[in-house]
């Protein structure tokens, strides 16, 4: 290539030369081939330009100086102009050489520029997703395909498949990590080279390596919790079925060894079977408390959902804690728009019945326990609250916890509060503690489209 371009401009120059013969001499003419040694010299390396300048001398002898057609140098003229033409071609030679070196220097600059801002920018974004705890696998295929050219065509490509699978126009280097393999594939032709696709593909590995440890680490961690929760769980089930089935079991045991002694009176006996009838029911109670509580933590709750008027369920709920025994005062102050709600009557009249009665255990004599409630914010919400001596703020993170009963001796087994979230949150309610205003436990679902009145 670089012989015929001085060949070319030879050629060029001698036939503009003998275009403008006959205007001018030949001696004013040789700055043509002056400039076809300028062209060849900026656009090919030495060589070519001293090469191209000798050529230049000799077709300006050959052709336009007397005698012509002969290769004869006998004019200092002819000396001159090859010293001028190896002179302009050398120095013109080295100028144009530096300016394409720095050229080229400058393009890798820029090339190694832009590598490495696509790398940051790519390593960056994994980098944060495996801060956020995000699954790698799914989301690293994702984050490369986002790096785009000006028409918006990926760059990168990531397979965590073992198994290649590159495109002719692809360079793929392979993503080995501690786990796994995978593969990372750099469209050709953006100023990649397979070795920055290599120090690319290190430092991902070396995320997904990361992500990957956090994932299993956390996963331990998970299984570590559950088994420490688990045995946390069955400790307090053994502890619940040794102390709070003590007592009712005593109570009936002593009760049935009292029948068994002739002399009673009818007062007497009526009292001991009453004592083993409220200890027996006493214990069945807490025998479904633990039977519900099982199923919740299990995701075995299962509500079936209908159409649910709150201030009926409430109602209900207040009436079964009444026939239990308890004659303290319950007001009931729920509006009568309140909004209809789908979810499983039967499990929400037992959360109101519990929170109900937790409300009538902590209430001093004489203060009703209050029920209010309405619909704000796209939500029904109904209040059970007590004017009680409320609950320490160190203990308000806990109470939904099952088994957990405080330091005061009027808590039950420590179920009420475990079941009710249980139940309300199976029926995509919420149930939520506030202090302010007395102790308030509020339910509430989300507004549903009302059901057409039936004609």
């Amino acid at each position: 290539m670089s012989v015929l371009d001085a060949l070319l401009a030879i050629t060029i120059a001698t036939l503009a030369v003998a275009a403008l013969e006959g205007l001018t001499s030949a001696a004013n003419l040789r700055v043509i081939y002056l400039l076809a040694v300028l062209f060849v010299t900026i656009r090919r390396d030495e060589a070519t330009a001293i090469a191209t300048a000798i050529g230049s001398v000799l077709a300006l002898n050959f052709f336009f100086v007397e005698p012509r057609h002969q290769l004869r140098i006998s004019h200092s003229e002819d000396v001159v102009a090859l010293g001028v033409f190896l002179v302009a071609a050398l120095v013109v030679g080295r100028l144009a050489a530096t300016s394409r070196e720095r050229a080229l220097r400058a393009e890798s600059r820029e090339r190694l520029a832009r590598v490495r801002e696509l790398e940051a920018r790519l390593i960056a974004g994994v980098a944060a997703e495996v801060l956020a705890g995000a699954s790698i696998e799914e989301r690293l295929p994702k984050i490369a395909a986002e790096t785009t050219d000006e028409d918006g065509r990926p760059l990168i490509r990531v397979d965590l498949r073992p198994v290649p699978a590159e495109a002719k126009d692809e360079h793929a280097v392979p993503l080995r990590t501690g786990n796994r393999s995978g593969w990372l594939y750099v469209r050709k032709g953006i100023g990649w080279e397979r070795d920055d696709a290599a120090r690319l593909a290190a430092a991902l590995a070396r995320l997904v390596d990361v992500a990957l440890e956090r994932e299993r680490v956390a996963t331990q961690s998970a299984d570590a919790e559950a088994t420490r929760r688990a045995d946390v769980m069955k400790t307090a089930v053994l502890h619940a079925v040794s102390h709070d089935f003590r007592s009712p079991l005593t109570a009936i045991t002593t009760a049935a060894s009292g029948l068994r002694e002739g002399a009673l009176s009818e007062r007497d006996r009526a009292d001991l079977l009453n004592v083993i009838e409220s200890e027996s029911q006493r214990l069945a109670r807490m025998v479904t408390d633990l039977l519900d509580l099982s199923r919740i933590q299990a995701g075995a709750v299962d509500p079936r959902a209908d159409w649910v008027d709150l201030r009926d369920v409430v109602a209900g709920a207040a009436a079964q804690v009444r026939a239990a025994g308890s004659d303290h005062e319950v007001s009931i102050q729920l509006p009568d728009d309140l909004p209809l709600v789908q979810a499983d009557a039967s499990q929400l009249e037992r959360v109101f019945s519990n929170l109900i009665d937790n409300a009538v255990r902590f209430s001093p004599p004489g203060v009703p326990v209050r029920i209010s409630g309405g619909s704000s914010g796209g939500r029904v919400t109904v209040r059970v609250t007590d004017r009680g001596r409320g609950i320490p703020v160190a203990q308000r993170t806990q109470v939904f916890e099952p088994f957990f009963r405080g330091r005061d001796p009027r808590a039950g087994s420590g179920l009420g509060l475990a079941i009710c979230r249980g139940f309300v949150e199976a029926n995509h309610g919420r149930i939520q503690l506030s202090m302010s205003d007395g102790t308030s436990f509020a339910v509430s679902f989300p507004v549903a489209r009302q059901p057409a009145p039936s004609a």
